[in-house]
């Protein structure tokens, strides 16, 4: 019999702790492989923790409400037999009474916490129940190919689910023998997606390979365990095998500003890479400022011919006209991430929602006085304030207004849910994508405060730092593409919710105003709706009072 002490495990990004709500195997009672044994609330969910594997639950570590951190030992789980999977690392502290079954390779455990159970084997690593209501994943980078080696704890691949993007870490040490789903494919929860050999001599460090690891990854499950794994986090220069702790939107970040991870020493806990670390190392390299010096015959070729400049400006032009008109490469994108998800998403609602659509117009001539009064109001506070405050503020009010915008239809109960809060989702375009935080509770702050929260959502969704939490419970959402342009567009519902307002460009136009025609601010706003909840009377009465309080800003006050 073999004791595996099991660690919490990092389910979803910007996730480190998590609350023992429910023990639902009590010490001493056995469990099966895949069975549930506790239950974990973080911010993203309420998640069962399953066995890995086979056997009796020695010992509870934590207490039902305790909080435990990502990596803590939660519980003790006894393997009863020869069982070929060892899915966590023992600690020293197991040694002791893993060395009762076990005679020899107990004292090496005792000196290399990392290594697995005695004599090693092989472990079918399934796909974790990694959020509630979470059923499937898809695959959208393998971390540590094929043949390549890994430290418990360290990352294997990255699986985004409908809920977040979350990094997988190895169970225990050993090398990645086999990857059995593809990147872009789905894995479904309890899949196996992977498989690793942890046998006692697997863990050597990362370090101590210095051959690269793409070209020849085979080797590095080889190194011999004598290096210092202390080098490898101190190394500043590129170091291609250290082991670098990023979360998947800041890797996308490093990927798009061309930064190797490698090179950057991180700031975060335990030396984890953060956004911020990214964009320093892309602000500051070398490279630039050897740029200038290594092209002056540019600048002194013009110099050189002042006499005839229309004959030579032709002739250095045409080459690359031709070569660039013929051009018939073509760039292969996968589609998967972030975008697949959006498509996913905006298939289910189109086909899902019967949308309705409704222009207003608006004149936002006050709205404009208004603001540019505001804004002086609001550097005291360090607070810029934007039309779209406005906007919000308006919009909540003829939510509470109109209910039957601000609702949720749950067809498997066969109920309408109206919600009595206002949740704006503001679609913000970023890097990765277009992402949907919400802003909460809408309808009980000021334009000041909501001013405040869109500024904090847009700067964390475009660092990558927003929460899980951040996009739950969005009752009703806004798509700006004013500040782009655009004249007028029909956004797709944000599903389920049951109404999305599209915000467009504003342009100075001619309008009548009495017997007068005279320059206004003139801005267009579309609303999608969904014709089985809201008929098409309640969405134009709810327009028409948005543009009402748009148009005299002084009514919200009332």
């Amino acid at each position: 019999m073999s004791a595996l002490e099991f660690k919490l495990p990092d389910i979803g990004e910007g996730v480190h702790e998590g609350e023992i709500v429910r023990w639902i195997v009590a010490e001493g009672a056995a469990v099966q492989e895949d069975e549930p044994v506790v239950e974990v609330m973080t911010d993203k969910a309420t998640v069962e923790i399953p066995a890995p594997a086979s056997g009796t639950i020695s010992k509870h570590l934590y207490g039902e409400g305790d909080v435990a951190n990502v990596g803590d030992v939660i519980f003790v789980l006894d393997q009863g037999g020869g069982g070929a999977a060892a899915p966590a690392a023992p600690a020293a502290e197991a040694a002791p009474a893993a060395a009762e079954a076990a005679p020899s390779p107990a004292p090496a455990a005792v000196a290399a916490p990392p290594a697995p159970a005695a004599g090693g084997g092989t472990l079918e690593f399934k796909l974790p129940d990694i959020g509630e209501g979470v059923h499937e994943g898809e695959i959208v980078r393998w971390i540590v190919a094929e043949g390549g080696s890994v430290q418990e704890d360290d990352p294997v691949v990255e699986v985004m689910t409908d809920k977040a993007t979350v990094e997988i870490p190895a169970p225990a040490s050993g090398t990645v023998a086999k990857t059995l789903v593809a990147e872009g494919e789905v894995a479904n929860v309890g899949d196996v997606i992977f498989v690793l050999a942890t046998s006692g001599g697997g863990a050597a460090p990362a370090a101590a390979a210095p051959a690269a690891p793409v070209a020849a990854p085979a080797s590095n499950g080889a190194a011999p365990a004598v290096a210092a794994p202390a080098a490898a986090v101190a190394v500043q220069p590129a170091d291609p095998n250290r082991k670098v702790l990023a979360a998947p939107a800041t890797r996308r970040l490093a990927r798009e500003l061309d930064v190797d991870l490698s090179t950057v020493a991180g700031s975060g806990p335990k030396g984890r890479v953060k956004p911020e670390d990214v964009r320093a190392a892309s602000a500051a390299p070398a490279a630039p400022a050897a740029a200038p010096a290594s092209a002056p015959a540019p600048s002194a070729a013009p110099a050189a011919a002042p006499a005839a400049p229309a004959a030579e400006a032709p002739a250095a032009a045409l080459p690359n006209f031709p070569q660039i008109m013929g051009s018939r490469e073509v760039e292969e994108v996968p589609f998967r991430g972030i975008r697949r998800k959006t498509a996913e998403a905006m298939t289910r609602s189109k086909f899902t929602a019967t949308h309705f659509s409704l222009i207003e117009e608006v004149d936002c001539t006050d709205m404009v006085e208004a603001r540019n009064t505001a804004k002086k109001v609001g550097e005291r506070y360090g607070v810029k304030v934007t039309y779209m405050g406005y906007i919000m503020k308006a919009t909540a009010i003829a939510l509470q207004e109109f209910p039957q915008l601000n609702a949720e239809l749950d067809e498997e109960r066969g109920v309408i849910k109206v919600k009595k809060y206002v949740n704006l989702g503001i679609a913000v375009d970023t890097p990765n994508g277009l992402v949907v935080p919400a802003v909460k509770d809408a309808n009980l702050k000021s334009i000041l405060q909501l001013s405040a929260d869109l500024m904090d959502i847009a700067n964390r969704a475009r660092t990558g730092k927003l929460k899980p939490d951040d996009f739950a419970d969005s009752t009703f959402s806004i798509s700006n593409a004013g500040n782009i342009g655009g004249v007028l567009a029909t956004p797709i519902i944000n599903f389920p919710e049951v109404a999305i307002m599209g915000v467009h460009v504003m342009r100075k136009m001619p309008r009548c105003v009495g017997d007068d025609i005279v320059a206004r601010q003139v801005m267009n706003l579309s609303i999608s709706i969904d014709h089985r909840l809201v008929d098409g009377a309640d969405g134009a009465r709810f327009m028409v009072r948005v543009r009402e309080l748009l148009e005299d800003p002084s009514l919200m006050l009332l």
